[in-house]
C-alpha cells in the first residue's frame, strides 16, 4: 500500500504539470508530513482528537475546534462536517483560515467536529480484530456507505451530543457525506430529530446522469477500480481548476495532491461501482418502495449544487430535491464543479456565507 501510495503521489504531480500547471510557493501554508492537529495549531486555532466505537465495532476517530482563535471558550452551537468518497476530515481545512469551512464555522463562534468514515486514513480499527484483519474486512465487507449511515453517522453524532451537553447539531456535508446523511435520517427517525438543518454540498443520491468521464472509471474490473479512480481525481483537479473563473488556488494544488485521495475501503468503492453503472441509482423512482425513502426525512435541508458537476450531476440532484419534504434553501451554482465546494476560490461568497447566515437565522 504504501509503494502504491508513493507511486500515485508523483503521478498525481506529473498529472497536475502535464495539464499545463506549475506549483507556485506564493501564499504560505504547510504540507505533509506536517499532521492535521499540527496544522490547526500553526493558524492558532484550538484543536482535539475523539475516539468512538461504533454498534459494530470500528472505531471512529473524530477532530474537533471547540472554537475560533479569538472567541471564549463558552458553550457553543454544535456542527459536524463529514467529508466525501476518498477524502477525509482535514478537506475541511485545506485552504487558509479565510477560505477553509472549519476555521470559518470557529471563527464565527460554532464548536465544529470533524467526522472520519470508517476504511479512511483515521478510522481503520476494530475492536475485536487485529490491523490486519481490518484491512481483509474493509476490503470485502463492512465498509461500505450503508454501514457508513447506519453505523458511523449515528455513534459519531451521539457521542458528540453526549460531550457537548446539547440536543442538536448542524450537520454539513460534502458528496459522499450528503449520501450517508440521506441514508441515516431517512431511516432512523430519532437520529433525524437530532439535526437542527442539513447543509448539502454537492449531493448525491442517484447517479442516472453521473458524466461518462466517470463513468467509465467503475466501468472497469475490481482490481483496476482504485487505481484509475485515483487517477481521475488527480487529472479532474489539474485540468478543473485552471479552466473556469471560481478555479481553486493555484499555489495549493500541492496541498491538495499531498493529502488526496485518501484511503478508503475497496468495498465502497466497489460499492459505488455498482451505483454508477447504467441505470443504478441508490433512491430509484417506482412503484414499489425503494431502500431507502428519502421522504421519510424531517430535518430540514439545504443544498447547493453545480453545473459543471460531473459526480453531483445537477440533472441527478433536481431528482433528489423534490423528494425531500422540508426543503428550506436550494442555490443552483452553474459554473461550479464538484470540489469547489472544499476548494475554489468563490467558496465563501457562493456557499459558505449563506450557511453561516442560515445557521443564524435558525438559532
Amino acid at each position: 500500500d504504501s509503494v502504491l501510495q508513493g507511486t500515485m503521489m508523483w503521478l498525481f504531480v506529473t498529472i497536475a504539470y502535464i495539464g499545463g500547471s506549475h506549483l507556485p510557493v506564493d501564499l504560505p501554508h504547510i504540507v505533509l508530513p506536517f499532521s492535521q492537529g499540527e496544522i490547526i495549531h500553526y493558524h492558532g486555532y484550538p484543536y482535539e482528537e475523539h475516539e468512538v466505537v461504533t454498534d459494530d465495532g470500528y472505531y471512529l476517530t473524530m477532530q474537533r475546534v471547540p472554537h475560533g482563535r479569538d472567541n471564549p471558550e463558552t458553550p457553543k452551537p454544535v456542527v459536524l462536517l463529514q467529508h466525501g468518497l476518498v477524502l477525509e476530515g482535514s478537506s475541511w481545512f485545506t485552504n487558509l483560515p479565510n477560505s477553509s469551512l472549519g476555521f470559518i464555522l470557529a471563527d464565527a463562534g460554532y464548536d465544529v467536529w470533524i467526522g472520519n468514515s470508517r476504511g479512511s486514513s483515521w478510522s481503520q480499527k476494530h475492536k475485536d480484530h487485529s490491523p490486519k484483519v481490518i484491512i481483509l474486512l474493509c476490503a470485502h465487507f463492512h465498509c461500505s456507505f450503508h454501514e457508513m449511515a447506519m453505523y458511523d453517522l449515528p455513534a459519531t453524532i451521539n457521542y458528540i451530543l453526549q460531550k457537548t451537553g446539547q440536543e442538536q447539531l448542524y450537520y454539513v456535508a460534502h458528496s459522499q457525506g450528503t449520501t450517508t446523511g440521506f441514508i441515516a435520517f431517512s431511516s432512523i427517525p430519532e437520529l433525524d430529530r437530532k439535526i437542527k438543518m442539513f447543509f448539502a454540498l454537492a449531493p448525491i443520491t442517484t447517479s442516472s446522469n453521473v458524466k461518462s468521464p466517470l463513468a467509465r472509471v467503475f466501468d472497469l474490473p475490481e482490481g483496476l477500480v482504485k487505481v484509475r479512480a485515483c487517477l481521475f481525481l488527480a487529472g479532474f483537479l489539474s485540468k478543473q481548476r485552471i479552466n473556469v473563473s471560481n478555479g481553486f488556488l493555484q499555489s495549493r494544488i500541492d496541498v491538495y495532491l499531498s493529502r488526496y485521495p485518501d484511503s478508503t475501503s475497496i468495498k465502497n468503492v466497489l460499492h459505488w461501482r455498482q451505483v454508477f453503472l447504467p441505470q443504478a441509482t441508490l433512491f430509484v423512482l417506482q412503484t414499489t418502495p425503494p431502500f431507502y425513502e428519502l421522504e421519510n426525512m424531517k430535518a430540514p435541508l439545504a443544498a447547493w449544487y453545480g453545473g459543471n458537476d460531473w459526480i453531483s450531476a445537477p440533472e441527478d440532484v433536481n431528482i433528489t430535491l423534490p423528494r425531500i419534504t422540508n426543503v428550506a434553501y436550494k442555490k443552483y451554482i452553474p459554473e461550479f464543479v464538484h470540489f469547489d465546494f472544499l476548494w475554489g476560490m468563490q467558496a465563501y461568497e457562493q456557499v459558505y456565507r449563506e450557511i453561516l447566515d442560515l445557521m443564524e437565522r435558525s438559532t
